[in-house]
């Protein structure tokens, strides 16, 4: 049995159950952190807390949530058939996600309709900025950043399109907010970076530091996130790129969710944050997927002469080194030909 009499509000911000608790979604939970609450008086101002950082993280929808409940409510005052309930278990669940969908949908299109300042990086370029609140941002390659017109008066709200890596300033009043086109992630002070290119089939978000909540367009669902861990998102559309004559087709029927560790591939290094320190860490990846990187690193066009050149993996680790010497380096690796013009490389074997 796990001992919460040492618990700090974001240990319990990390339990499941407690989570259904305080978005009255889940009876059962509920009637468990009541029975909880009421034998450990003791602990009450930390729980007090834990739910309030909830309500900021999650975004204040305790009405949606308490409507929800109250519609249960009332089927089961009616001793519905085992039909009956089943159409309830599926109405619910609808009435969640549309007003998850709604509420989501709403923020992130009030934003975007209030923009102040936008930061901008083109290819090969990074940017380091300080932002009204204190909070810090670092900016990779081909990225933007765009602030409500509000921001650090009475929101926290940031629309990301690319990646940054974000150290931000706490504040138990005002939650920092971060979205992209595929999720949303709330945070009150914390470290974290986040990946989300456009052109790219999943977008990404690590833990470094703190507590993060997240959670993705029309699902009612919030994911709390551990120091070291790494949510991946794979985007719920199709995806195709093509290379001379050769197309890749990327079908997803739903938006899918993995949450892993990330990958500390040698002592203080990240992968996933590596670039912030001005490193290029490759590991174990096929051409295909490197050339993504390489372009925004290096502001240069790949072409792909030949398909099974995209094939050959690498494993490497560049900072100050040229696209030449990078593509001499690999070369090293597996034997392809190259040839430069201007901002163009056409690979073949």
């Amino acid at each position: 049995m796990t001992d919460r009499s040492k618990f700090e509000a974001e240990d319990f911000l990390i339990d499941n159950t407690f989570q259904h608790y305080c978005a009255g979604t889940d009876q059962l939970s509920v009637a468990y952190w009541k029975k909880y609450i009421s034998q450990h008086p003791e602990q009450n101002e930390v729980i007090r807390q834990a739910e309030n950082l909830y309500r900021i993280l999650s975004g204040n929808k305790t009405k949606l949530n308490e409507s929800v409940l109250n519609f249960q409510q009332s089927f089961d005052r009616k001793r519905p058939t085992k039909r009956l309930a089943i159409w309830w278990s599926a109405a619910a669940s609808l009435l969640l996600v549309i007003g998850a969908a709604i509420y989501f949908g709403r923020e992130d299109n009030t934003i975007a309709q209030t923009i102040s300042y936008t930061y901008t990086t083109q290819a090969g370029q990074k940017k380091e900025i300080t932002l009204p609140d204190g909070s810090k941002v670092l900016l990779n390659a081909k990225s933007s950043i765009k602030l409500d017109k509000d921001f650090n008066k009475t929101n926290r709200k940031i629309l990301l399109e690319g990646e940054a890596f974000f150290d931000v300033k706490h504040n138990k009043e005002k939650a920092f907010k971060v979205f992209t086109a595929d999720f949303q992630i709330n945070v009150l002070g914390t470290a974290f970076n986040v990946k989300a290119y456009p052109d790219e089939v999943t977008s990404e978000a690590t833990l470094i530091r703190g507590l993060i909540t997240m959670q993705t367009k029309g699902d009612m669902g919030i994911i709390t996130l551990k120091p070291s861990q790494k949510v991946t998102f794979y985007k719920n559309r199709v995806a195709e790129k093509t290379h001379a004559n050769v197309r890749r087709r990327i079908n997803a029927n739903r938006p899918e969710i993995t949450i892993n560790h990330y990958q500390l591939i040698k002592e203080n290094v990240v992968l996933e944050t590596a670039w912030t320190q001005n490193k290029l860490e490759i590991y174990d990846q096929d051409f295909a997927q490197l050339k993504s990187t390489l372009e925004k690193w290096y502001n240069v066009k790949i072409i792909f002469i030949d398909p099974e050149v995209q094939k050959y993996r690498f494993t490497a680790t560049f900072s100050n080194e040229s696209i030449t010497q990078v593509l001499e380096a690999l070369k090293q690796v597996e034997n392809f030909k190259y040839e430069i013009k201007e901002n163009q490389i056409s690979i073949s074997k």
